[in-house]
């Protein structure tokens, strides 16, 4: 839970640090090219890109994305932390020592992450619940050839729901001309047809869940702004000067009568001055060459972001004898590592892909047969070229033993387990013929024959008749 809080902490410390960046680059592309604010394929890729520097690092196979060194957490911090009075644990100098802060700083600050969506989440609902107060209060009336929602509010014109969403308008719209009412319900009925309902919902909840960062905050703005934009754009597109004037003079009007804005999409919203002065110039879409440019360098930032993010592991060689303590001695027989045993190799066989021996035993089983520990100890997780993902159990007296080639791993480095536990799933990664489990044992440091120490394992009714003629053409048995 601890490897989580520190993780988290990193990652939310990246994402605020790649938001700065994101700003800059977008800022600057919008000065020169100032249709891309118009762009909300932008804004969306440039809020996807931030969460994604975020929520990455936490699954579980994050280490793939990482270019630079693991970066260690000492397990004798962690386990001397908690056993350490709040009191005795400031020193002279009154500073908390180094395993203190390792211990509150990230559990503090998981805590104060989860309050923050929280506080959203009830944001959000009391804005919802504001609108369905509202939904309550309308009746529906026929207007120009369209059933709508009208209700006597000081709102703006705006969609209602997110899949199905419903058009509620103000009766103070009853007011404008024909021409203008039109123009505002064809507004509205733009965002329906670009599902711009959907794309607000997903940027509620990616700003929800980044709510501590403030350019988050900003890309959300700019998201509905550009949202906005398209939709005058489009109602704007091939109408004469008048119409123009007409549409302005209805945004206007609508911004003096409306008071407190409403979660949504709504037609009174965004900058007075700057939307009017688009609506009198026009702009056309950005070439499809700036936006491919874009998008680019949003994709790398956030690739650079996430690579050179260090991954966090247990230092179990940093931990003291005490802190993890193996078995004083190995039992006489272990249990075996597979529920069912298939050996496709033999210990100390020659073959294309061991020319200097096989160090154990090759156990053949479907992908995803669970693996289980031999005995008990302290487990150790590693993943290299040749052995792909691989588990290490410290079982104490010198003695380890190791399971190679793995689908996946179900613990972490430092963590106890017992004999029997499951350990991983059989997979083929690393130099892998097939999926299969290899299984190797040393004690102080030198091969032995598995055989010795599995229980109940008849080699000759278990094994494969081509792991049989190998042994018997090297052993003669």
């Amino acid at each position: 839970m601890l490897l989580f809080s520190l993780t988290l902490l990193q990652a939310s410390a990246a994402c605020l640090v790649t938001g700065p960046l994101l700003w800059a680059m977008l800022s600057l592309a919008q000065r020169r090219w100032p249709a891309l604010a118009a762009q909300r394929s932008v804004w969306l890729g440039a809020q996807l890109v931030l969460a994604a520097v975020f929520v990455l690092p936490l699954l579980p196979d994050a280490r793939q994305l990482r270019v630079v060194s693991e970066l260690s957490v000492p397990v004798s911090l962690v386990s001397a932390a908690p056993e350490v009075p709040m009191v005795s644990a400031v020193p002279a100098a009154g500073l908390p020592s180094a395993a203190s802060w390792l211990v509150l700083v990230p559990s503090a600050w998981g805590l104060i992450y989860l309050l923050g969506v929280a506080c959203a989440a009830w944001r959000w609902q009391r804005g919802h619940a504001m609108l369905r107060t509202l939904l309550r209060l309308a009746r529906w009336r026929r207007l120009h050839g369209m059933d709508v929602l009208e209700v006597d509010a000081p709102i703006s014109p705006m969609l209602v729901g997110v899949w199905r969403p419903r058009l509620l308008l103000p009766a103070h719209l009853a007011h404008f001309t024909t021409e203008q009412q039109q123009m505002v319900i064809a507004h509205e009925l733009t965002h329906a047809r670009r599902r711009d309902p959907v794309i607000q919902l997903l940027a509620s909840m990616l700003q929800a869940l980044l709510w501590f960062n403030p350019v988050a905050r900003w890309l959300a703005g700019q998201l509905v702004w550009a949202q906005e934009l398209a939709c005058d754009r489009q109602i704007l597109a091939g109408r004469p000067a008048r119409q123009r004037q007409q549409y302005a003079a209805a945004l206007v009007r609508q911004l003096g009568l409306q008071t407190q804005p409403l979660p949504g999409l709504a037609f009174g919203g965004g900058s007075m001055a700057e939307r009017l002065l688009r609506m009198r110039d026009g702009q056309g879409r950005p070439p499809a060459a700036l936006r491919m440019v874009v998008a680019l360098l949003l994709c790398a930032i956030g690739a650079a972001s996430l690579a050179l993010q260090p991954a966090l592991a247990w230092d179990v060689a940093a931990a003291p004898a005490a802190t993890l303590t193996a078995p004083a001695t190995a039992p006489a027989v272990w249990r075996n590592p597979l529920d069912s045993m298939r050996v496709t190799g033999f210990f100390g066989v020659v073959r294309q892909m061991t020319p200097q021996g096989h160090r154990g035993i090759d156990l053949g089983a479907r992908r995803g047969t669970p693996v289980h520990a031999a005995a008990d100890g302290i487990a150790s997780v590693s993943e290299d070229a040749r052995l792909g993902k691989a588990v290490r159990i410290d079982h104490g007296a010198g003695i380890e033993s190791l399971y190679a080639h793995l689908d996946s791993v179900t613990l972490t480095t430092g963590m106890a387990v017992t004999a029997g536990q499951a350990i991983g799933t059989v997979g083929a990664t690393g130099l892998a013929t097939g999926p299969h489990l290899h299984f190797e044992v040393t004690r102080d440091g030198r091969l032995q024959d598995p055989q010795q120490w599995l229980a109940d394992l008849d080699l000759d009714a278990s094994a494969t008749a081509r792991a049989l003629r190998l042994r018997k053409e090297q052993f003669g048995r």
